[in-house]
């Protein structure tokens, strides 16, 4: 009897001990999953460039010669690109942003996230039309940034993190406004501007396979006063951890 009791205890200990090897090599596998994420991605992010500058809008009705608020803006450029390494072939059927957040050094003027306008001479206007919360660039043949579309097989997506009315310029002096120097006009520079944008991206493919990473950047504006803006290059994407999404 006593021989009994000493075998089935010895049994309820193993099999504590194999579930509990059990247990702990499933949380290895989804703390690794949650730390380096999706390993085999149809599609990647190759670069992000940020270009930072400042620009004038005329006032309505200016009783002065120059009447202008200002507004400094950071367009974000998302550059996606097949991974070589993937075996099967996918499309993409849309890319959307969203979740947007800005945490600014300063606060200066008023946050807004603009998607690209597909009725300026520019990529962007700063108008209420296209404030978004929410960005969807839907796959097609052809890229069209302006028409919020990308190549199904990789291409450019883009969305502007402005600050809105930092200041105003009223002169009646200046025979005319040069757009790189504004910030120096209102007494102002561009380490102003330093911010944390931080986001979403989904990558959905035709196939129903879903993908979602967060992206976090440091925006650090350089002097405007010789280009009209500046530029940050980000080649090193290795920290995007991209996660599959079940539909």
């Amino acid at each position: 009897m006593e021989q009994r009791t000493k075998k089935k205890i010895f049994h309820i200990c193993m099999l504590i001990v194999i579930i509990a090897v059990i247990l702990f090599t499933i949380g290895i596998i989804i703390l690794r999953y949650h730390v380096e994420g999706e390993k085999d991605l149809p599609f990647k992010i190759s670069s992000i460039k940020i270009v930072s500058s400042a620009e004038g809008i005329d006032q309505e009705n200016k009783q002065e010669k120059w009447n202008m608020v200002i507004n400094q803006n950071n367009d974000i450029y998302l550059y996606i690109v097949k991974d070589e390494n993937y075996k099967e072939t996918e499309v993409i059927e849309n890319i959307v942003l969203d979740n947007f957040s800005v945490n600014r050094k300063k606060q200066i003027g008023k946050n807004n996230i603009y998607m690209p306008s597909s009725n300026a001479s520019y990529i962007f206007e700063n108008v209420d039309n296209y404030k978004a919360e929410s960005i969807k660039f839907d796959g097609s043949l052809d890229q069209d940034i302006k028409n919020l579309k990308v190549s199904n097989q990789g291409g450019v997506i883009v969305f502007r993190c402005a600050n809105d009315n930092i200041g105003t310029y009223i002169s009646n002096e200046d025979e005319e406004i040069n757009h790189n120097k504004l910030l120096k006009k209102i007494n102002m520079k561009e380490s102003d501007f330093e911010e944390e944008v931080s986001f979403d991206i989904t990558i959905n493919l035709a196939s129903k396979k879903s993908f979602k990473a967060n992206i976090g950047l440091n925006i650090l504006p350089t002097d405007f006063s010789k280009e009209g803006s500046s530029y940050q290059e980000i080649n090193d994407t290795s920290n995007i951890v991209f996660k599959r999404v079940e539909n």
